[in-house]
């Protein structure tokens, strides 16, 4: 049992004892405060490391800041040539023209159909790197022959990824409306939110779905890809003149100024990019202008994929490509169409239409005004889908792009771009690096350039990257903030609370008497006490 101590006693000793320590109290004293400037910095240099972490992953997509960044709405119209604009300008799109920017000449892809250069669009590539040379193909490692409905079609090249796809992987979310080859998923990924293509679609139906993933849906989506299959489908049952083709041109204009309305109403119109583009324009084809292969090449001998005004023409087994090549060769001569032998022609290196297994070794393009016997079956396709007062005229596609009548449009307005501004041409492979330059995303492998569409930003560094980094930069700022108040409550509170080197010093003398008189080791002894115990040795 432990003695009772009379309290006079213990503070007598104390007082006693207390002289010597003067010179170790100042040391005591200094070591405390030492010991709390440290752990204090330990702990704010904690915090701060915690803060440019988390700002690190605000700015490079650890966290995803799809949300708070910028949002793009891509609309295609189908079949809108350039020569439309000078020929028929609508309002709506002429002041799109006038308050936002485009190119001099927007370049596309041969061939200059629908489904080829609307891939080259979303994934930058030629189109024989990405594989979609036709509406129609003849994969011979597969062999079996592709459509436009077939997954395969856009899958020949895995290395490649359309901008939907990355802007998921990246954190994002995209809205497919229609839009050739999004039905599918690529590198497992599927977009958030998808309309499938519906012949004869509603233009406004398609604005209000894409209005409400940015704005009701959640998660919002951040990039929204709609395709349109007007002008084309009137161009091409009609000719590019017809008085059908110029009331479809108005009901388009209409439908972009709800567009702004519908955007304006919901506050998008000066928060959303907007980039109105096509992916080939029309040319007119009299049906006397049809070139019957049938009476120079026996049909049964060949096999053809594509569609007029380009076809690929394949051999079939036992037929040699001579004997293919030869009879169509000499009719060229005559008629209006020139033959191109994959591994002679310049042209096709020219159009970067050559190095892919899916383009036959001989190629058969038509003059401009010119197809041959298939596009019979175009114009009975229109017929059946009850056309009414079909003419014998109609239009066309494909041609090499160095026809004004096939130069696509483009034009985009937005926070992002520059206001009433004509920019050097530029080609439709370069939207796919510009969207990944906007929205923020590391862009593949493409064929495309940046440097082609930077004078078009508003701002030469991209608003993507200087977005997070404003909030990365402002929540340091809080966050530092909050943790230099917080160091400075600790150190006040300590300040008010201190241990005295003399409260130290008597506690230890009272314990050190208790020792003695009790003979009881002297347990659970502190740093501080330690060093008055080897203070105490040495006097």
């Amino acid at each position: 049992m432990w003695p009772r101590l009379s309290l006079p006693a213990v503070r007598g000793a104390a007082e006693a004892d207390t002289r010597q320590w003067d010179p170790l109290t100042r040391r005591i004293k200094n070591s405390n405060r030492e010991k709390m400037k440290a752990n204090g910095l330990c702990d704010i240099w904690r915090c701060l490391l915690l803060v440019m972490i988390v700002s690190v992953k605000l700015c490079w997509g650890g966290v995803p800041i799809v949300p708070f960044g910028p949002k793009v709405l891509v609309v295609s119209l189908d079949g809108y040539g350039h020569h439309y604009l000078e020929q028929h300008p609508g309002p709506h799109l002429a002041s799109l023209y006038a308050h936002g920017t485009f190119p001099e000449k927007f370049i596309n892809q041969f061939v200059t159909k629908t489904f080829p250069n609307h891939w080259s669009i979303v994934t930058g590539v030629y189109e024989e790197v990405h594989g979609v040379v036709g509406n129609t193909v003849y994969d011979g490692k597969l062999n079996i022959t592709l459509h436009i409905t077939d997954r395969a079609l856009f899958s020949q090249n895995p290395s490649i990824i359309p901008i939907w796809t990355l802007n998921e992987q990246q954190g994002g979310h995209s809205g497919c409306i229609m839009w050739p080859g999004c039905n599918f998923s690529y590198h497992g990924t599927n977009v958030t939110y998808q309309v499938p293509f519906k012949p004869n679609s509603n233009f406004r139906e398609k604005v209000d779905t894409a209005v409400m993933w940015m704005t009701h849906s959640h998660p919002q989506a951040n990039l929204v890809m709609i395709y349109h299959d007007q002008p084309d489908q009137v161009g091409h049952a009609y000719g590019p003149n017809s008085p059908q083709v110029i009331k479809e041109l108005k009901k388009l204009d209409d439908d972009l100024g709800y567009l702004y309305r519908k955007l304006e109403i919901f506050e998008l119109r000066d928060v959303v990019d907007i980039i109105v583009l096509s992916d080939h324009g029309m040319s007119e084809v009299p049906e006397e202008n049809i070139i019957n292969l049938s009476s120079i090449v026996e049909l049964s001998k060949i096999y053809t994929t594509g569609f007029s005004p380009v076809l690929n023409v394949w051999p079939q087994p036992g037929v040699s490509e001579l004997e293919v090549f030869y009879p169509l060769m000499k009719a060229s001569a005559s008629l209006h169409y020139q033959v191109l032998v994959k591994d002679e022609s310049k042209e096709l290196e020219t159009w970067h239409y050559k190095h892919n297994s899916r383009i036959s070794n001989i190629l058969l393009v038509a003059d401009e005004g010119y197809v041959f016997q298939d596009f019979w079956d175009l114009i009975h396709h229109y017929q059946n889908k009850s056309y009414p007062n079909m003419t014998k005229t109609h239009g066309d596609h494909g041609y090499p792009v160095s026809s004004p009548n096939m130069e696509p449009i483009f034009v985009a307005r937005g926070p992002s771009f520059r206001r009433g501004f004509q920019s050097p041409p530029f080609t439709n492979l370069d939207v796919y690096p510009l969207l990944c330059h906007i929205l923020g995303l590391p862009a593949g492998p493409h064929n495309g350039s940046l440097e082609a569409v930077r004078s078009i930003l508003a701002h030469p560094t991209s608003v993507s990257l200087i977005q997070p980094l404003f909030i990365a930069l402002g929540c340091t700022v809080a966050l530092v903030g909050i943790v230099g108040m917080i160091a400075c409550v600790l150190t006040k509170r300590d300040r008010k609370q201190p241990i005295s080197a003399d409260t130290l010093i008597n506690g230890y003398v009272y314990r050190k008497t208790m020792k003695r008189q009790t003979k009881q080791p002297l347990e659970d002894i502190s740093e501080e006490e330690c060093l008055l115990e080897a203070e105490a040795e040495d006097v």
